[in-house]
């Protein structure tokens, strides 16, 4: 969803809670003056149960309190989620370190790691681009533990790739097993958003992640 989706979607949101309680408040208003009416009317033989009335008023007073109470809340969120906007700012131009195996290239490099909870007999890295097509692969380490590696943004014949987004795919082979290998991703920081679901996320290059998903930051250099 684009920046100015988001923006009409939270304009409806408020737009509806808006109408809501401008319904409430006039169906009160003509309540009230009913009420009034009746009782400055009634038989006063035969006066009209004012327990039913009293209990109208206290529903409307009930839904009119909560539309405000839920009003006041999104205004909470927004701002909290301002604040944590803001204070991602200075993360801008730095490097990251994310949970994923998203693979930005910027500026013809990219790098990464990839834990081995063992030793394997072989380790491969895979590098495929937004097509699905295998660009790059490269022999890793076999030893257990976390290990990094790095991509000069070239693929296999020695072609170099254009910045964008790639998928890092690393597999270890032990006898006759295989299995996927976790991995993390580093990027620049490029920008920082709220979603539409209201989620803090990064802009990595072409690539956004949820900012819970940050490992590391990597100093200034």
């Amino acid at each position: 969803m684009s920046t100015v989706q988001q923006v009409l979607s939270i304009a409806d949101r408020q737009g509806m809670q808006q109408a809501a309680s401008a319904r409430i408040a006039n169906n009160f208003q003509d309540f009230l003056k009913l009420l009034t009416t009746q009782l400055q009317n009634q038989d006063p033989t035969a006066p009209l149960d004012t327990n039913q009335f009293t209990q109208q008023l206290v529903m409307f007073a009930q839904v009119e309190q909560q539309l405000a109470t839920n009003s006041n809340l999104e205004n909470l969120i927004r701002l909290q989620g301002t604040a944590q906007l803001t204070a991602l700012t200075p993360l801008i131009g730095r490097t990251v370190e994310v949970d994923g195996s998203a693979l930005p290239l910027q500026r013809g490099e990219a790098a990464g790691t990839y834990t081995l909870s063992g030793p394997t007999s072989e380790t491969m890295i895979t590098i495929t681009n937004a097509a699905g097509r295998v660009v790059r692969t490269a022999r890793g380490e076999t030893t257990a533990g976390t290990h990094g590696f790095f991509w000069d943004g070239r693929d296999n014949s020695g072609s170099r790739l254009p910045d964008g987004v790639y998928t890092l795919t690393v597999t270890g082979q032990t006898g006759t097993s295989t299995t996927k290998v976790s991995t993390t991703i580093y990027g620049r920081v490029t920008g920082a958003e709220r979603g539409a679901d209201g989620a803090i996320k990064l802009r990595l290059g072409d690539i956004t992640v949820p900012s819970d998903r940050i490992r590391s930051v990597m100093p200034d250099s």
